[in-house]
């Protein structure tokens, strides 16, 4: 639980000092881990004090699916409790022509900072360049190309490839002494996201690391939705062929392949299915088992933590919480029955 410590102590980090920041973009970053939480408090709350108004900040989400809803959940809840940021969020409903514009109003209204979750991985410039002057906090979507991070640009997010694997190292313990020759189904986010690629070699590599030789029986997109999944799901089950698992990249598509078992001939849950997210949908189908396992990918860490970021970026600060390279990975723990409790408590009040 070292990990789930250090992502719970996160938050903590954040709500210390109203949104603490580190030195100045003038002079070299040291490594966030070195630095005491909460350092520059009384800096960081004289920062917006003395420009008399609220730091106006803007936070377009790629599409308002379970995870990303969360996290914009907690960074209004972080922005109110601050009382200094004003924070507006907008939807792009996967249109990358919709969020750039977004990016464009927000920095003609003169907003001071941005958010933003990617439509898609590969337009990181583009965003860029439709903010101008106006910092950005990527997060959740990386940026393919990571050179355009820096002392005003940064990212927030899961190492996508952990999450994967994670799935993968727990499926190889569930079934180890038996196989070594599996049957799989892997049901996929939007083809082409960078996200989607990552979780899927992930799991794909741990499992045959462990021995396993893993025949993907049916392997199709459906879209991180949980209506699309069920239905994909229910025509596969329709064609007989035989499975020992299922895969999901997120947690809802997992719930829907868990839905359409139980409204099959036989009415329950036949064999493991594994999700992302952790969302506190699907945290608790772990926990009455309906799922077998999710991987946390901190919708509360990471929301604040794009906030964080977007808070010291409009006060001139490099983000104190991002490493050299500008990035913070939240940890890909896993949540099994074991430790689901633990989860669940951050989605209590």
């Amino acid at each position: 639980m070292k990990k789930r410590l250090l992502a719970l102590g996160l938050a903590g980090i954040m709500m210390l000092g109203a949104l603490a920041g580190c030195a100045g973009t003038g002079e070299k970053k040291p490594d966030a881990a070195s630095k005491p939480a909460g350092s520059n408090a009384a800096a960081d709350a004289k920062d917006t004090a003395d420009t008399g108004r609220k730091l106006k900040i803007g936070m377009s989400l790629a599409q308002r699916d379970q995870f990303l809803t969360n996290c914009e959940q907690a960074a209004l809840k972080l922005a109110e409790q601050d009382g200094n940021v004003e924070l507006k969020v907008f939807d792009a409903n996967n249109d990358i022509s919709a969020q750039i514009s977004q990016v464009q109003t927000c920095a003609s209204d003169d907003y001071d900072a941005m958010i933003v979750a990617l439509c898609n991985n590969d337009s990181g410039a583009e965003i860029i360049q439709a903010a101008g002057d106006m910092p950005v906090a990527f997060f959740n979507r990386m940026p393919t190309d990571l050179s355009i991070l820096d002392e005003k640009h940064c990212y927030v997010g899961m190492d996508e490839a952990e999450a994967g694997k994670a799935q993968g190292e727990y499926l190889a313990s569930l079934f180890k002494g038996k196989g070594p020759d599996l049957n799989a189904v892997l049901l996929m986010g939007p083809l082409g996201q960078d996200s989607v690629s990552k979780r899927t070699d992930g799991v794909k590599a741990a499992l045959k690391d462990a021995g396993f030789n893993v025949t993907y029986v049916y392997e199709d997109t459906a879209e991180w939705d949980r209506a699309k999944a069920m239905d994909k799901f229910t025509q596969f089950m329709g064609t007989g062929k035989p499975y020992d698992m299922v895969i999901c990249n997120n947690d809802d598509m997992a719930l829907g392949v868990a839905e359409a078992m139980k409204t099959s001939d036989k009415g329950e849950i036949t064999v493991p299915i594994v999700g992302i997210d952790a969302t506190e949908n699907g945290c608790n189908a772990v926990k009455d088992g309906t799922l077998k396992m999710t991987v946390n990918q901190n919708p509360i860490g990471q929301g604040e933590g794009a906030l964080k970021c977007a808070v010291d970026l409009a006060n001139g600060k490099v983000p104190s919480i991002v490493n050299d390279q500008y990035v913070l990975f939240t940890p890909a723990d896993k949540v099994t029955t074991d430790n689901v409790d633990e989860f669940l408590k951050s989605f209590e009040g």
